[in-house]
């Protein structure tokens, strides 16, 4: 082998030694992510209300425009409980604290459902369809 490429090859291989060994001292010391707690796009509306779950338990007899009748607060994908959506998708936030019984959230844009999933204006499985 030429003298002059000797240097270069050495240092060729102890870069890609100690590359390797970096990449694999990284990959075993990364803890795995943590579960992922339900999200929420309205924290401050579920610091007073506390549980999603429990609200969509209250509202379980809603009857929808459709004629169907259950809870209108449901997780997306509601398969699994993964993300809760904007509260303000379907309600006019309240002021904080509430003034008079008259500021109570009432439905607002109950159209949230109907445009993002449920196109054909039921409240039936995306598959029931697709």
């Amino acid at each position: 082998m030429n003298k002059r490429l000797m240097p270069f090859s050495i240092a060729l291989i102890l870069i890609v030694v100690f590359g390797v060994l970096i990449l694999v001292t990284n990959a075993a010391s990364q803890e795995p992510a943590p579960k992922e707690a339900p999200k929420t796009e309205a924290p401050k509306c579920m610091d007073c209300h506390k549980s999603f779950d429990k609200i969509a338990e209250a509202t379980a007899n809603y009857v929808a425009p459709s004629g169907e009748t259950t809870t209108p607060h449901r997780y997306i994908p509601h398969a699994e409980k993964k993300d809760i959506p904007a509260c303000t998708e379907c309600h006019r936030p309240h002021p904080i604290p509430l003034q008079s019984k008259e500021q109570v959230v009432k439905p607002d844009n109950i159209d949230f459902c109907y445009s993002s999933c449920h196109h054909a204006h039921n409240l039936q499985p995306c598959n029931s369809c697709h």
